[in-house]
């Protein structure tokens, strides 16, 4: 499989939309949302976090979402949205947690990572593992699923000593651990307590407990 890049004027697009929701965060409820799940103004200033409060055109659907740009050395190559409303997402018909833009294909998380002259590196599943893992100095990519790693993703990660999947404490996490381990050899599974994942684990026991649990 392999992947077109966006093209200039759909970067360009992309780089607006997330500027402009990242004006919009501050004082949002997305803000507050960050906060409760122990990000940083650092973090959300990094990865470039927003919110649609006054969508550009073509986002009005996105209203009232968190953005989280993926952004490689183009420039923000995608942007994908996050429910923040305290409510279940799957009991709301036709309604998600998370929204791609139309024609969106999976991409890896936090992909300038391997860019940085690292030995080992994590593999989480979510945006939200991913920044809580960087935030506390390890060095994460993300995926969203075992779905969403793509064999091209294989390539990105063979010239490390060893890349650890932090895997979610269910079976989904599982899934994503070994779908990765059966091409990599190099690669181990690291998962999280029964029903916990990197964030949950941090907002519980703290950046030492989390760097000594996960190994970094």
């Amino acid at each position: 499989m392999t992947f077109s890049p966006p093209s200039k004027q759909r970067i360009e697009y992309l780089e607006l939309a997330a500027a402009t929701y990242q004006k919009q965060l501050q004082g949002s409820p997305a803000a507050e949302y960050l906060t409760s799940r122990g990000l940083t103004q650092d973090s959300a200033q990094y990865f470039r976090l927003g919110y649609v409060e006054s969508p550009v055109s073509g986002h009005e659907r996105y209203a009232g979402l968190l953005a989280i740009p993926y952004i490689n050395r183009q420039g923000v190559v995608a942007i994908r949205y996050r429910c923040i409303e305290d409510h279940d997402c799957k009991a709301i018909e036709g309604h998600s947690k998370y929204t791609r833009e139309p024609g969106d294909k999976a991409k890896i998380y936090n992909i300038l990572t391997l860019a940085k002259p690292e030995k080992r590196i994590a593999v989480c599943e979510g945006e939200f593992d991913t920044m809580t893992g960087w935030q506390n100095g390890i060095p994460t990519i993300g995926a969203a699923g075992a779905k969403s790693w793509m064999p091209i993703f294989n390539r990105l990660i063979r010239g490390y000593d060893e890349v650890v999947t932090l895997a979610d404490g269910d079976d989904a996490g599982l899934l994503l651990a070994d779908t990765i381990a059966e091409k990599n050899e190099h690669a181990k599974t690291r998962q999280m307590p029964h029903e916990s994942d990197v964030n949950s684990y941090f907002l519980e026991q703290g950046k030492e407990r989390l760097l000594e649990y996960t190994g970094f």
